[in-house]
C-alpha cells in the first residue's frame, strides 16, 4: 500500500525550549486508522499539529526532519493548501466554533472549499445526522454542553470530507455511548470510505473494542511501540510505566494468565472474554466462590439523621422558550457525602451545577444552600460554601500567572496575606503545579489548566467542592490524582464531593451515590451498585456501565455477581480450581 503520510526524522522544539519530539520516523498507509496514545506531553497534539502545518507555519518553533503528506512536503505549503488534505478537529473543541449558528459551524469549512450548494446542503444535514445533533441546527454552539461543542466540531471535519482526518482526542467530553457511536461513525468513514484517521485518545477500553488498524505509544516525545492493538494494550508494564491504561479486559486476563489459567489467546474485547469465562466456568477450571450483597437502596445510602446542606425543589430553568434545560428537579445533598452527576451530552449536568453556584437561577422551584435560599445570596456568599471547577477551565482563568489565579478568590475572602501564600502553595503542590507558578495559565497545556481550576477551588477551602467533568484532557494517572484529592478532602476533612463526569470507572471507583439525568430530569438516584444494574434506563441516556461490569452481567447466569465494579472485585468473586 502506499503511504500517505512520511515522516522522517522529526524532531520539534516549542519557541519556549520545551522539546516536544524527537527522531520521529513514521509511515502511515492510505486507508489506515491508527490510535496514538501516551501520557499528557508525550508529544501527541504536537504531532498532530505538524501534520496540517499549524507547526511550524502559526506556532514557530525549530522543526527538524520531513514530514510529507500526499507527497506535498508540509513545510513548503501554506495551511490553507494543506487543509484540503488534511482535515483536522483539535482537542478543544471552543477554538473551532466561532459561527451564530451549528448549521452555519458545521458548513464554514466546506463552504470555503467552494463545494457546490446542494452538496453542501447534503453534506452538512448527513454530518449533522451522524454527529447526533439534529435539532440543534439553529442553537448558538455557545449555548451548548461540552459534548455537544465537541460533536459540532467533528462535524464540521467531516462535511468537508477530507480524506485524511487528524483528531486530537475527539472523544473527550462525551458520554459513554457517544463515545462508541463517534468510533463507529469514524471506523466506518473509514472502512467504507477509505478515510485515513490519525486519532488521539486516551480511552484505551473504547480503542481496543473498536479494532483499530495500529496503536502507537508516544513517551517523552519519542516512538516507544507501535503496532496490533492487542499485543500494543498488553504490554502493561510498558503501559503503566508511561501512563497509559491497561484496558480492564486486558487487566483480567493477565492475572488469569498468572495463576496458569490455560488460554489459547488473550481476549481483547467483551465478547472474547465472556466466551473465555463461560468455558472456564462451564468446565469448573473456575468457580464462584463470592456474591456481592444486592445493590442497595438509596434510602439506606442516606445519611437521613442530618439536614441536607443543599436542597433542589422542583426547579426549572430554560435558556430559551424552545430549549427547557432543568424540568422539575428536586434533590437533596448530605454532608460528607461523594456523589456523582451523570447522563448523556445536554442532560442538563452541567446547567444544574451553574444553578447551584449562582451562575444561573431558577426559572420556577427553589435552591437552598445551608437552609439559605440562592436567590437571597450573591454568588460571592455562594461561593464561599459550594466552590465550582467549570467544564471549561478556560471561562475561570484571566490571571497573569498561575500563582495569580489561585491567590484572586483567596484575596476576595479577605485573608491574611500569610494565610493566602500558605494556601496557594498548598494548593498548587497539591496538583502539581508549584514548579509552573510563575508561568502565564495559557502556556500551559488544557491538563494542566484543568488541574489550576482545581487548585484555584480547592485553596478556597468550601464545604462542598462542585467538580464538572474534572477528567476531561487527563490521562490516565491526571484524573486518578484528581480524584485521590477529592477522596482525601472527603474522607480526612468531611468536604462534600460533588462530580459530573463521563468517566464511569471513576464513579465506580470513587462516588457512594450517583445521580442520573436525562433530557433535564433526574431518571435515578442511588447507590452505585443499584444504579449499574439499571442497564435499559441508562441506555435512555447514553450510558454504559464499565466494561468489567458489563462483563460481569454477562456472567450472571454462572452465579457472577453483576454489581461487580472492578477487575478487583471480579477476581475476588472466582475461585481457580487446580486440576
Amino acid at each position: 500500500m502506499q503511504s500517505v503520510i512520511a515522516i522522517r526524522n522529526l524532531t520539534y522544539t516549542y519557541p519556549t525550549g520545551v522539546k516536544a519530539l524527537k527522531g520521529i520516523n513514521l509511515e502511515i498507509e492510505r486507508g489506515e486508522y491508527i490510535v496514538i496514545m501516551g501520557a499528557n506531553g508525550a508529544g501527541k497534539t504536537t504531532l498532530c499539529y505538524c501534520l496540517n502545518g499549524i507547526i511550524p507555519h502559526i506556532i514557530g518553533g525549530e522543526l527538524q526532519g520531513e514530514i510529507y503528506v500526499e507527497e506535498i512536503r508540509t513545510t513548503d505549503h501554506s495551511i490553507a493548501e494543506l487543509s484540503r488534505l488534511v482535515g483536522l478537529c483539535i482537542q478543544n473543541p471552543e477554538g473551532q466554533l466561532f459561527c451564530q449558528t451549528v448549521r452555519a459551524d458545521v458548513a464554514f469549512g466546506a463552504e470555503n472549499l467552494c463545494i457546490p450548494r446542494d452538496e453542501l446542503a447534503e453534506r452538512v444535514a448527513s454530518s449533522i445526522k451522524v454527529c447526533r445533533l439534529e435539532g440543534l441546527e439553529n442553537r448558538s454552539p455557545s449555548d451548548l454542553s461540552g459534548g455537544q461543542k465537541q460533536r459540532v466540531a467533528l462535524a464540521s471535519i467531516l462535511a468537508m470530507r477530507s480524506k485524511i482526518m487528524v483528531l486530537d482526542e475527539p472523544t473527550s467530553q462525551l458520554d459513554p455511548i457517544g463515545t462508541l457511536e463517534l468510533l463507529s461513525v469514524i471506523r466506518n468513514l473509514n472502512k467504507e470510505h477509505g478515510v485515513t484517521v490519525v486519532m488521539t485518545e486516551h480511552k484505551s477500553d473504547e480503542i481496543l473494542e473498536q479494532g483499530v488498524d495500529r496503536v502507537i505509544l508516544l513517551h517523552k516525545g519519542e516512538i516507544v511501540a507501535d503496532g496490533d492493538p492487542g499485543e500494543v494494550l498488553s504490554k502493561a508494564d510498558l503501559l503503566e510505566r508511561i501512563g497509559v491504561k491497561t484496558p480492564q479486559v486486558i487487566e483480567l486476563a493477565q492475572h488469569l494468565k498468572r495463576n496458569e489459567i490455560p488460554m489459547e489467546r488473550i481476549p481483547t474485547n467483551i465478547n472474547e472474554a465472556r466466551k473465555l469465562l463461560s468455558s472456564l466456568l462451564d468446565r469448573k477450571i473456575l468457580e464462584v466462590k463470592q456474591k456481592l450483597p444486592p445493590p442497595s437502596s438509596v434510602e439506606e445510602s442516606k445519611p437521613s439523621s442530618r439536614e441536607p446542606i443543599i436542597k433542589i425543589e422542583d426547579v426549572y430553568f430554560s435558556y430559551t422558550p424552545e430549549s427547557p434545560a432543568i424540568r422539575g428537579v428536586s434533590l437533596q445533598f448530605y454532608p460528607g457525602e461523594f456523589i456523582g452527576i451523570i447522563g448523556q451530552n445536554g442532560s442538563g449536568k452541567t446547567t444544574l451545577a451553574k444553578l447551584i453556584v449562582g451562575l444561573l437561577r431558577p426559572d420556577k422551584g427553589k435552591i437552598s444552600i445551608f437552609g439559605k435560599d440562592t436567590r437571597e445570596m450573591t454568588p460571592g456568599e455562594i461561593c464561599k460554601k459550594v466552590g465550582l471547577a467549570m467544564q471549561n477551565p478556560d471561562h475561570q482563568l484571566f490571571s497573569l500567572s498561575v500563582k495569580e489565579e489561585v491567590e484572586f478568590g483567596l484575596r476576595n475572602l479577605n485573608l491574611p496575606d500569610e494565610e493566602i501564600e500558605k494556601r496557594t502553595e498548598s494548593a498548587l503542590k497539591l496538583v502539581g503545579l508549584w514548579e509552573f507558578r510563575e508561568m502565564a495559565p495559557f502556556t500551559l497545556d488544557f491538563g494542566a489548566r484543568r488541574k489550576l481550576t482545581v487548585a484555584i477551588v480547592v485553596a478556597m477551602n468550601p464545604p462542598v467542592i462542585f467538580l464538572d467533568e474534572p477528567t476531561t484532557a487527563q490521562d490516565y494517572r491526571g484524573r486518578h490524582e484528581i480524584m485521590e484529592i477529592m477522596k482525601s478532602l472527603n474522607e480526612r476533612h468531611g468536604n462534600t464531593i460533588i462530580v459530573v463526569t463521563h468517566d464511569m470507572e471513576i464513579v465506580a471507583k470513587y462516588c457512594k451515590r450517583v445521580v442520573v439525568m436525562g433530557q433535564g430530569k433526574v431518571l435515578l438516584d442511588g447507590s452505585i451498585r443499584e444504579v449499574f444494574s439499571k442497564s435499559e434506563i441508562l441506555k435512555q441516556t447514553y450510558i454504559k456501565p464499565p466494561p468489567i461490569t458489563r462483563l460481569a452481567q454477562g456472567l450472571s447466569a454462572f452465579g457472577v455477581p453483576p454489581s461487580i465494579l472492578s477487575v478487583d472485585e471480579l477476581i475476588s468473586s472466582l475461585k481457580f480450581v487446580r486440576g
